[in-house]
């Protein structure tokens, strides 16, 4: 936790505990409905790439300070939620090609519930 914790000093953003403990047991090992989708842990880099697919989209930036991009699919999906300090935030979904994200669900029921 000691890379998200230095990530909150540095930026705006307050993950958490749902997203933390997600983030240490996929340092270990990564859960099988997780393989084959970048994960922040392997490219921190996901939030700029997610700016890139919007602009690409030609949709308007609807991505704040606080949103955190922590997972993406073959660069053309990607999925986020604001790191306000809420404790159960809501995760949002974007894919190439739409206006605006789908509201999708609670933070610990989709990382529960995620491939389906």
């Amino acid at each position: 936790m000691e890379t998200l914790d230095k990530i909150e000093k540095e930026s705006n953003f307050i993950f958490p505990l749902i997203y933390k403990n997600f983030y240490e047991k996929c340092e270990i090992s990564i859960p099988k409905g997780f393989v084959g989708t970048d994960l922040f842990n392997q490219y921190k880099e996901l939030n700029s790439w997610a700016l890139e697919l919007i602009n690409e989209d030609g949709a308007e930036n609807f991505l704040t300070d606080t949103d955190f991009v922590f997972m993406m699919h073959q660069g053309y999906m990607f999925w986020y939620f604001n790191a306000n300090g809420e404790i159960n935030p809501y995760v949002y979904f974007y894919e190439e090609g739409m206006l605006c994200p789908k509201k999708i669900d609670f933070l610990d029921r989709f990382l529960v519930n995620y491939p389906k």
